[in-house]
């Protein structure tokens, strides 16, 4: 995307020292330092399965259930083109340059199929972009299904037997290679995962001969992984459920594998999504409901962040540049490693004020990045200032005053701007070694110092899977630190849900009525379970003068968190503009509520309600939402009882918020 007109994001992104064993307070006479710019195309990709090559992109547009069309667009000269316009389903499009130097794209389609869901069976076209000959490549009807494309070679598996063909468009023949899953094809050779084991194959195309690249104990196998003609990118996962990232050079006389994380256990949110390229790769690991990008140095073994994304924004490696969609824009992010001076002067026991080490960086209104080391980041999204700001981020001598419950990890760092955020930025702290236990990650937060009372106030905290990485949004410059925080009462010791109480008490999203008291059984209002589920998503937004029911005045004690959830279309009130904020909430209420909060997918038609004797009960207004929540599990009746009508206690809340949060991969099981 070298001609279009550019708009330059530069970020920091610091891998650590490359010293170990460093004194603390001890000058560091280097420091591995990754610098990005981002080149925003003026080419629109609305849609999904996004592929690169060159100037040349492929994409599905959005449309649910696989029904989206194929398109092909180029950054040099803007022009888009619908290469579908069937309306049957369509899948894995790629694109590649054929031996007359013309952009052919690649997919699975499902036209000359009929509907319905016991038909498996896909077909493989080509479409040449200059000619505009489209082909159907594959000769027989079967599941046909993942091509990849270069040259005039495209190779794709068939299901369920896992047979290969390579098909040469050059002289229109297709050859069956054997059994192979998910076959690659780059630089004259294809890799591909074994037909019956977890092992990795290469096949010579020019040579017609195959062999083993990487053999695993039985106890291990590739769950997937992405090549790119010269190196191989995967994610081995062992029978334990632990995986880590690891990667082949087969340029290499001996190509040995190389592991880039430690094995962590599997998390119920990951990402498929990875790419290589010419000395550095990147992955996704799940934080929270994002993903955080993250990135290595194959020549250093350094890793480092890009930021949290979504994982339909993620592309992969175009020649040396990462590719991603942000607003529907291809955006190029050209990573660059330099080598600085660093200082990492840590041992300061100054009470709230930091030890200066330089004088800050220029942010300006298209955002970038700021880092300290690989300890800390400060991610500012574009718009978050009208005009350039100075950002100072240094390490705080702080040694905190710690309250009851909790215990400082050591970390603390201040930031100034000397503008005002418009929007709040991403704050990420990377601690020197993951959490013991998903128990100490669950009650792990990020707060900010407060001078006036000198007390920490809790500001948020959602780690990585691997528990080392954690993140929250802030807008207000300051001293941030990392802490553990482990309330208990005295009337849980022995309750069901002693373990989601604490855990939400850890967070900040419940209190208890007393000092050492829950009272699990009470009932809750209808304002407090309001309150519970904004503390819990982290809302904010300004709502002062705003007054959304007549009984719930500005100066009620829950008018913040009523109009927050009444803006995101959380709740709705009673005839007379009422809200009833100390009304005791029924279990179907707070189930229209939590099914709201969660975004659950509400049907007209259900059976969820089948298993319970009491169902009639459930009010027709309530029925959909109380189905989407039993079928998303955040809600379990007692035995064959519903009990739409009772009261919810305090601790049935904090439960289903606490698998609400486990859904959504902020707390952890385990």
């Amino acid at each position: 995307m070298k001609s279009v007109s550019k708009k330059w994001l530069a970020g920091l992104l610091a891998a650590g020292l490359m010293t170990a064993g460093i004194p603390t307070g001890q000058k560091v006479s280097a420091e591995t330092v990754y610098t990005y710019k981002d080149e925003v195309s003026s080419l629109t990709v609305e849609g999904s399965n996004v592929q690169m090559y060159g100037s040349h992109v492929v994409w599905r547009s959005q449309v649910a259930n696989y029904a989206g069309q194929i398109y092909y667009g180029n950054t040099d000269t803007g022009k888009t083109i619908a290469v579908t316009k069937h309306g049957k389903l369509t899948d894995s499009p790629a694109v590649g340059i054929n031996g007359s130097s013309d952009p052919v794209v690649v997919w699975a389609d499902k036209r000359d199929q009929s509907a319905g869901s016991s038909n498996f069976n896909w077909d493989i076209y080509s479409y040449n972009v200059k000619t505009q000959i489209e082909t159907k490549l594959n000769a027989g009807v079967a599941e046909h299904v993942t091509p990849s494309i270069e040259g005039d070679y495209i190779v794709w598996q068939t299901n369920p037997n896992y047979e290969m063909h390579l098909y040469n468009l050059a002289t229109g023949t297709q050859k069956d290679l054997g059994l192979g899953r998910n076959p690659v094809i780059g630089n004259g050779r294809i890799v591909y995962k074994g037909g019956t084991d977890g092992d990795l194959y290469e096949y010579v195309i020019s040579s017609g001969s195959s062999h083993k690249i990487l053999d695993l104990p039985y106890t291990s196998y590739v769950e997937r992984f992405v090549f790119n003609g010269k190196e191989v990118l995967w994610k081995q996962r062992d029978l334990d459920g632990y995986g880590k990232y690891t990667y082949l050079d087969l340029a290499e006389s001996n190509p040995q594998p190389v592991d880039l994380t430690a094995p962590v256990a599997q998390n119920r949110s990951e990402y498929k999504e990875m790419s290589i390229s010419k000395g550095s790769a990147v992955w996704l690991e799940a934080s929270g409901d994002k993903a955080t990008v993250r990135g290595a140095d194959l020549k250093t073994g350094n890793t480092y962040s890009l930021g949290v994304i979504n994982s339909s924004q993620f592309i992969g490696f175009n020649g040396d540049d990462f590719e991603l969609v942000k607003d529907g824009r291809l955006v190029s992010r050209e990573i660059v490693r330099t080598e600085t001076n660093a200082n990492a002067n840590a041992e300061a026991n100054v009470p709230t004020t930091a030890v200066p080490q330089t004088e800050g960086e220029l942010i300006g209104p298209n955002g970038g990045v700021l880092a300290g080391g690989k300890a800390v980041q400060l991610v500012f999204e574009p718009g978050t200032f009208g005009k350039d700001a100075r950002i100072v981020l240094d390490k705080s001598g702080t040694t905190p005053t710690q309250s009851k419950g909790m215990t400082w990890l050591g970390i603390a760092w201040k930031w100034t701007s000397d503008t005002k955020l418009l929007k709040p930025a991403s704050l990420t702290f990377e601690l020197e070694q993951s959490l013991a236990t998903a128990e100490r990650a669950n009650r792990t937060g990020i707060y900010r110092y407060i001078g006036e009372t000198g007390q920490w106030s809790y500001t948020g905290g959602t780690f990585d899977t691997s528990w080392r990485t954690i993140r929250t949004q802030v807008q207000d410059p300051g001293v941030y630190g990392v802490f553990v925080y482990e309330p208990s009462f005295t009337d849980m010791n022995s309750h069901w849900a002693k373990a989601e109480v604490e855990v939400l008490a850890s967070r900040w999203i419940i209190n208890g009525m007393t000092m050492d008291r829950y009272e699990p059984g009470q009932s809750v209002t209808r304002a407090q379970f309001a309150k519970m589920l904004v503390e819990a998503a982290g809302l904010k937004g300004q709502t002062e003068g705003t007054v959304s029911f007549k009984d719930v005045p500005a100066s009620h004690w829950a008018s913040d968190a009523v109009e927050q959830a009444a803006a995101a279309g959380w709740i709705k009130g009673y005839e007379g503009n009422l809200f009833k904020p100390n009304a005791s909430i029924t279990r179907e209420e707070m189930m229209v509520m939590l099914a709201n909060a969660a975004s659950l997918r509400k049907e007209e038609q259900s059976k969820a309600l089948t298993a319970y004797t009491d169902a009639g009960k459930v009010h027709t207004w309530a029925k959909p939402s109380v189905e989407a929540a039993l079928k998303s599990s955040l809600i379990k009746g007692n035995g064959d009882q519903l009990n739409p009508g009772a009261t919810c206690t305090r601790a049935e809340a904090a439960v289903v918020i606490y698998r609400w949060l486990l859904k959504k991969g902020v707390v952890f099981n385990g």
